[in-house]
């Protein structure tokens, strides 16, 4: 390693091969100061040629910044929240956007616990930070402001209506794109079998599912589990499971009952991933773009720290994946 150091260009080199001082380098490189065009022009040109890279050790103490972010992901505990498990996939998915963006603008993405206390936000050293799912009244979001750490959310606080700095998929346009395809489908009784989360996505994809069946005139029937709505007298015959593996369960559950999918029950799934796409039903999903999502939480974050005031919320599009869950033409 020290053989690689040795051969890094540093400021004093660029400055002797463009015959400047090394504080013209500095100045040329940062657009400050009085230089003219000629010269800055001359030092960029031969820094790009000697490969040359400014040290984020020297610029985080110049600036007070250190090029890092923070992407906090979701405090989902599916043992207090109301049952279900966060999305695998979809964490990964968001992570590696965000990560592809933080990158190609030339800062690092750090991946952090939740952050509980004002030590713990200045041990992460971050210039700004990613909330994932805040709580309702996430205490995070209270911490990063009080010590003048932008923040940007993966989905709103739902207890913050004028926080407007998040990105986020349109959920209610989502359960309304996938209860519209159910009902063109045939289906005239659709469950949702949701987790009692507090997050955003949870809520608003609920009071979603309520509006939907108050003006198609039909009833509510949403449980956290699949099996009970089966079980019902006149049970459903389309269900929507909310989060990753309960569109697979509910499949297992209908057959294990002598239930036909797609003839007897349609199944789709709030959320796309592998067991959606490649299970031997594949079912019928809405994919959210985590990556879209992790792209523009980070490039909303970098607008705040620059002090712009960008349009806001982001919403990513969603699309919905038609599958032969769905499809009764099949076969």
């Amino acid at each position: 390693m020290a053989g690689v150091e040795s051969v890094r260009p540093t400021i004093r080199d660029v400055a002797t091969a463009a015959g400047v001082s090394p504080a013209t380098v500095s100045l040329a490189l940062n657009g400050r100061g009085t230089i003219s065009v000629a010269t800055t022009a001359r030092v960029r040109e031969v820094a790009e040629r000697m490969g040359y890279r400014p040290s984020r050790t020297a610029r985080a103490l110049r600036t007070a910044r250190t090029a890092t972010l923070a992407l906090v992901l979701s405090t989902i505990d599916p043992a207090h929240d109301g049952g279900g498990e966060p999305s695998f996939e979809y964490y990964m998915r968001l992570t590696r956007g965000a990560a592809s963006a933080a990158f190609a603008r030339e800062h690092r993405l750090l991946i952090a616990p939740p952050v509980r206390s004002g030590a713990e936000l200045a041990d992460l050293g971050v210039d700004g930070a990613i909330v994932c799912d805040p709580r309702p009244a996430d205490p995070q979001l209270d911490l990063f402001a009080e010590h003048g750490v932008p923040v940007v959310t993966i989905e709103a606080d739902t207890q913050r209506p004028d926080f407007d700095w998040h990105a986020n998929s349109d959920n209610a346009r989502t359960t309304r794109l996938i209860l519209d395809h159910l009902a063109a489908a045939g289906a005239r009784r659709i469950a949702l079998v949701a987790p009692a989360w507090p997050m955003a996505w949870a809520v608003e994809s609920v009071a979603a599912y309520r509006a939907w069946c108050a003006a198609h005139d039909t009833a509510e029937l949403l449980d956290t589990e699949a099996a009970p709505l089966l079980d019902l007298p006149e049970p459903p015959d389309a269900i929507v499971g909310m989060v990753e593996r309960v569109a697979a369960g509910v499949v297992a559950a209908a057959r294990s009952r002598g239930l036909d999918v797609p003839r007897d029950l349609l199944v789709a799934s709030a959320m796309d991933s592998a067991e959606c796409r490649e299970g031997s039903m594949p079912i019928t999903a809405a994919d959210l773009d985590p990556d879209g999502l992790g792209h523009a939480a980070v490039d909303l974050l970098l607008a705040r720290i620059r002090g712009e005031d960008p349009p806001r919320p982001v919403l990513v599009p969603v699309a919905l994946r038609t599958r032969a869950s769905t499809d009764r033409t099949r076969g």
